[in-house]
Order: structure tokens, then C-alpha cells, then sequence
């Protein structure tokens, strides 16, 4: 999802319950400063739902394949941030939950134009922080995706899908991902 410029609302950093009082669908919270995000466009939401098949498919009955909005508390103090990845996959036991509480097993943005930093510097950085095990970057107007694991405190690249190849990953849960599955026959067009 893209970011859309907002001058902050509030001088004080918000705590989570003034946060989620105000009941916005499309919006993050960054150092208790909420930030209103734009919806996606159609070509965004087309390789989204591409690449969720494809976990759909492989993903084993414990786990959970969730796509945005759905909240991600990564953490509470000293100023809350609460994310909304494209798609997470999480333990089965939240699925009563309210949002996500525990660092997903794998968080998955799609990059565009307005989210490059975002997603690229600062999600990379927080996801690591928050400990989710594997970050994956989807950037549809370049035809690839970036296969990201946490070690230590910080991601490294096992892996990456570009133009029509295919890569096997095993981790979260074995998957083979085709890039013509995602990307193949759509034309150039916007980013995500």
C-alpha cells in the first residue's frame, strides 16, 4: 500500500488504544504518529493476489495466509508502531485474534514508486527489529521478487525471482514461486 503525505494530526505520540479508537482501515502508526495510507491500484492488488495462490497453495494447516489491512503491532514503547504488510503469514492459533501481536513468520510488501524508502529502509529495518523471520520485496515494474531471512538482527537475500524464472524456497514452508506467474503477462504499466 502506498503512504500518501500526511501532515501529523497529533504532536504527542498516540498510544495504541488512542490509535486504534479511531478506527481507520488504511493507516499505520509510526512512532505514535499515524500516517493514512492510500488504497492500491488495480495492477498493486493483481500481483498481490497472484503471489497469495501461490502461498495459498503451499502454505501447511498451522499457518495462516493474511492479506492487508490487517495490523501488525510491532511494538508499544517506547513510541507504538503498528505496520500493515501487504501480506503476512502468521501462526493458526491468531485466528480469532484482532490483529497480530507476535512477528509474523513472514511479512511480504509490493513495492512502488512512493514506497520505495518505506519499504525498502524503514520496514526493512522495523521488521527485522520486531523479529520476523522472512521479509519478502515484491516490485512488479521491474518483474521481481526479493527473498529476504532474518539473521541476527538484519536480513540477508537467499534468493530472488526475476522475468521468467523460478526460484524453490523452503522457508517459511516449501513453494516455488514463477515469475510469470506473478508478472508474466501484464503489460507495462504503473507501479504498484
Amino acid at each position: 500500500m502506498s503512504a500518501a503525505p500526511v501532515t501529523p494530526i497529533v504532536r504527542e505520540p498516540m498510544s495504541l488504544d488512542e490509535f486504534f479508537a479511531l478506527d481507520v482501515v488504511l493507516a499505520e502508526l509510526v512512532d505514535g504518529q499515524p500516517v493514512i495510507l492510500s488504497s492500491p491500484n488495480v495492477f498493486h492488488q493483481v500481483v498481490l493476489t497472484r503471489l497469495m495462490r501461490t502461498l495459498f497453495v503451499g502454505c501447511p494447516p498451522d499457518l495462516l495466509v493474511l492479506p492487508a489491512p490487517m495490523d501488525w503491532v510491532l511494538w508499544e514503547m517506547p513510541a507504538a508502531t503498528v505496520r500493515q504488510p501487504d501480506i503476512m503469514v502468521v501462526p493458526a492459533w491468531l485466528l480469532h485474534a484482532v490483529r497480530v501481536t507476535t512477528p509474523p513468520v513472514l511479512a511480504v510488501e509490493v513495492v512502488s514508486d512512493s514506497s520505495v524508502e518505506r519499504d525498502l529502509v524503514a520496514k526493512r529495518r522495523e521488521y527485522a527489529k520486531a523479529g520476523a523471520a522472512h521479509y519478502w520485496l515484491v516490485h512488479p515494474a521491474r518483474r521481481e521478487l526479493v527473498v529476504l531471512r532474518l539473521e541476527g538482527e538484519r536480513y540477508t537475500e537467499v534468493g530472488r525471482v526475476e522475468g521468467d524464472g523460478r526460484l524453490a524456497v523452503t522457508e517459511p514452508f516449501p513453494v516455488t514461486l514463477v515469475g510469470t506467474a506473478l508478472f508474466g503477462d501484464l503489460p507495462d504499466g504503473p507501479t504498484a
